[in-house]
């Protein structure tokens, strides 16, 4: 398998301590850990948007932790997207623009039969010329997954992102962004405190006191395991 992220050592003043990772290309990658673990903090470090004390992030054979702006901005544009619990949509736009936006910032040919097939799937056909403002909060989430979808960008990374939403359109949209990230051979990775989240994931990322402390494959886990695994419960 094509290794799409190597993450090297990285530390994080008093809240990571020398994490190593890789993944793969198309993997579906769920991280969990206690409030305060660090999750978050390592999700900020692998996409770009923070950068680690020590250690080093390479995506797609280039270390982003040595780039400088504006480069690093361009490389995540291009090569990063990222779905937020809040959407990041802009009010005052339609859905349609808010699906091309990045795109269309990046100067880059959007593929129409591509784009039609996503929009569709995920039931967005009929409310592209809406404004975003007057959808409902799972609505607004499907936009935030296509456009994530839409890019050229072969990494997602997904914060909490059914965090706003209720049991329904959680499960909704959580299918939707998995079936369309295999679809589309994206590599996605979820930080979540949800064990039904993590669980339709490939394996999860166990991350105590800034540690990587175990990754495991779901089929071997079950939500009262991570349940007890996150209470440190669990006999690995």
């Amino acid at each position: 398998m094509k290794e799409i992220i190597q993450i090297k050592k990285i530390t994080k003043k008093n809240i990571l301590q020398e994490i190593t990772i890789t993944i793969n290309e198309g993997d579906c990658i769920g991280i969990m850990g206690n409030s305060g673990a660090g999750k978050s903090t390592l999700l900020n470090i692998i996409s770009g948007l923070e950068k680690p004390t020590t250690g080093s992030v390479v995506i797609n054979k280039v270390n982003i932790t040595n780039l400088k702006e504006p480069k690093l901005t361009k490389f995540r544009a291009t090569n990063i997207s990222y779905i937020f619990q809040d959407y990041k949509l802009v009010d005052y736009l339609t859905v349609e623009e808010n699906i091309k936006l990045i795109e269309k910032n990046n100067k880059a040919k959007i593929n129409l039969n591509k784009y039609d097939t996503i929009v569709n799937s995920l039931g967005l056909q009929d409310k592209l010329k809406m404004n975003v403002k007057k959808l409902s909060g799972g609505q607004k989430q499907r936009v935030a997954i296509a456009r994530s979808l839409i890019g050229r960008s072969k990494i997602i990374f997904a914060d909490e992102p059914t965090g706003a939403l209720d049991l329904v359109n959680k499960k909704i949209v959580l299918n939707e962004l998995i079936t369309n990230s295999k679809l589309n051979n994206k590599t996605l990775i979820i930080v979540t405190h949800d064990p039904d989240v993590a669980l339709t994931t490939d394996q999860i990322l166990f991350i105590s006191n800034g540690k990587l402390d175990e990754i495991i494959k779901t089929k071997d886990i079950d939500i009262a395991k991570i349940e007890a695994r996150l209470f440190n419960n669990y006999e690995k």
